[in-house]
Order: C-alpha cells, then structure tokens, then sequence
C-alpha cells in the first residue's frame, strides 16, 4: 500500500526541486528545456539530510512509504537519533493509543541508538518503561503533560537514564520533591533542567519551594535551570546560588518571585550567572493581606490580580 506523502512531505519535496533546478541551470544551455528531476539520482546522504528534517510521525506514516529507496534509508538505525512526537496533531486523525504505537515503532527502529525523544500528551508510565529497556544511550528526554506519566513511573525507570544531560519536563500535577531527587541521583551528569508548570489560569502559580531545595542538593553539576509557573522566592535563589556553583544560565521569565528585592541577592545573581533572565514583575511587599499584588512593568499601566 502506497500512502501519498502530506504537506509535511512537500517540504522534502520543495528541497529536492531547488536541489535540481539548480544543478540543472548550471548545465543547461540558453533555450534548452529542462527535464523533469529523478529523485532517485540524488545523493543518499542528501536524501538522508532532508528526510531527518521531517517530524518523526512524517516520516513513518507517510515520507519511508514513497518509493523502496526510502524505505531503505529509513530503516537506518542512525536516522533514529532523535524522536520528536511533540506538539499539535489535529492533522492526523490519531488518538493516544495510536500515538503510543507510532512512537514505540520509531524506539524500534533506532535499535539502541536513540539521544534525544520528546513526547507530549500520550506519554504514559508503559511508554516511558518502554524508552528505558530500548535506550541506554538517551541524552536528552522532554515530557510535555504527558498525563499518563505519574511520579511513581518516573522514578522507577529515570533510573535506567544514567547519560541523560538534559531533561525538560512540561506538567499540570505537581512534579514531586522526591522525583526530583531521584532525577538528581540517578543522572550524575545532567547539565541542563528545564520545569514547567502548566495552568489554565495565567495568574495561578504553584510554591515549588520543597522542590527547588531538592534540586540544588542533588543537581549540583547543572550549568543551565529554568522555571515557569512557579513561586520563587529569596530563600530559593540563593539556594540556587549556593547549590549550583557551576551554573551559568538561569530563567525565571515565566515565574513569581516573592519578595525577591534584596539588592545583595540580586547583584550576587549578575556577578554569578552569565544568563539571567528574571521575571518582569514581582509581589509587592507593601501588601501584607495575604493577598499577592503583582504588577508588570512592561505597560504603561500597572496590570493587576490577585493570588490567594
């Protein structure tokens, strides 16, 4: 069965067009017509190079299944590096289950060699046991609300991730401070952490305190650490400060940070971190009612809410 490639497809298509219409105008003569493009006769590497540019559900339900030559290159282990099953898939008619299938046959394919997977919300705690028999190499692992992925399945099988550098975690439940911990422990080398918590209200933040402790006492080889959605405070930051000596980068565009106007603590963060970049707003510690007034300084107007 021959299924024609979708728009994604036509990307590759576009490539290869430009690929030959300029090798053709660099040979043909003034009035000679041009021939149509074999795709066959473009160098394998290339094809390879254009096929890694399509997302990874692309790729298996529709670009391998255009001609036996690209079946063939894409039965290559090595283009399954990198697995990104992340984002809108309103154009595929797919549900979790199938998503699940799709992603396990791409863990398949990479027959050990996979670095880099990010899954997004049909990720389940049987997927992620799955990722951990087959991928002893991963680097890089981002789980964005993946809703069927608990606590519980992530610190069992983070385990088997010793290698991991770099690990983004994108939640709507609460990441807890004894995963963290086992994150900490079970992946001595990971450099970069990047922990987003999902609302659906913009002015709901979680306190993430317990959390932020656990990090800089087990993570203390990060050089990059970054927060969205949360409460940080001046305890917090210079816990991070003084657990994360190696640390360069740290974004806390997305955060609340309470009470944070100590002038020492903030110019500690300029001397220590290369990359910083702090929230545009603030509780103001004028309003002691139990109520957090926060103001953006990016209009002319103050915006204001509350957060109880």
């Amino acid at each position: 069965l021959i299924i024609k490639c979708n728009v994604s497809c036509l990307k590759s298509e576009v490539f290869l067009l430009s690929y030959y219409k300029n090798m053709a105008s660099s040979k043909k003569s003034k009035g000679e017509s041009t021939r149509k493009p074999n795709w066959l006769e473009l160098p394998i590497d290339l094809t390879k190079n254009i096929l890694q540019r399509l997302d990874t559900l692309d790729i298996l339900i529709s670009a391998r299944n255009v001609c036996p030559l690209w079946w063939h290159i894409c039965k290559d282990p090595l283009m399954w590096r990198t697995i990104h099953m992340i984002g809108n898939f309103d154009n595929f008619c797919f549900d979790f289950r199938c998503l699940e299938k799709i992603c396990r046959c791409a863990i398949d394919l990479s027959c050990g060699h996979l670095e880099d997977i990010a899954i997004g919300k049909f990720g389940t705690d049987d997927l992620l046991e799955y990722i951990a028999h087959r991928a002893s190499k991963l680097r890089r692992l981002q789980i964005s609300n993946s809703h069927g992925i608990s606590n519980k399945g992530l610190n069992q099988f983070v385990k088997k991730f010793s290698l991991l550098e770099k690990l983004d975690i994108a939640f709507m439940d609460n990441i807890s401070k004894d995963s963290l911990e086992v994150i900490g422990r079970c992946c001595p080398i990971l450099k970069s952490l990047n922990l987003e918590m999902l609302t659906l209200h913009f002015n709901k933040f979680r306190k993430f305190g317990d959390q932020v402790f656990a990090i800089v006492k087990t993570m203390t080889g990060l050089r990059h650490l970054g927060f969205s959605g949360i409460v940080i405070g001046n305890d917090e930051l210079v816990a991070i400060l003084d657990g994360c000596p190696l640390l360069h980068s740290l974004d806390l565009r997305h955060c609340f940070c309470h009470h944070l106007r100590c002038e020492s603590t903030l110019k500690r963060c300029h001397q220590q971190i290369q990359d910083l970049q702090l929230p545009c707003f603030g509780y103001n510690d004028e309003y002691d009612d139990g109520l957090a007034y926060v103001d953006t300084f990016e209009d002319t107007y103050a915006n204001e809410y509350w957060e109880y």
